[in-house]
């Protein structure tokens, strides 16, 4: 019975250690996974910030004449 007990006991504290460790060395992983993005934030010139985004503008869609009519559905509820 005390060798059950002693198993449960370490069981449960090498849980609680590799709990710990795992958490300081999660918080230092994404520390520095943070502290590289905004390294490389920083290192990008301001004519690339402005021409790496998403384009809004809109485009017309080309339909071939050959396809027939095209009707643009709208879903109603």
């Amino acid at each position: 019975m005390i060798a059950f007990l002693k198993f449960i006991f370490y069981f449960f504290l090498a849980l609680f250690l590799l709990g710990l460790i795992g958490r300081i060395a999660l918080r230092l992983w994404l520390r520095r996974l943070y502290n590289k993005m905004n390294q490389e934030a920083g290192q990008q010139s301001p004519d690339s910030e402005r021409n790496s985004g998403f384009s809004f503008t809109r485009r017309k869609k080309i339909i071939d004449k050959n396809q027939g009519e095209y009707v643009d559905y709208e879903e109603l509820d």
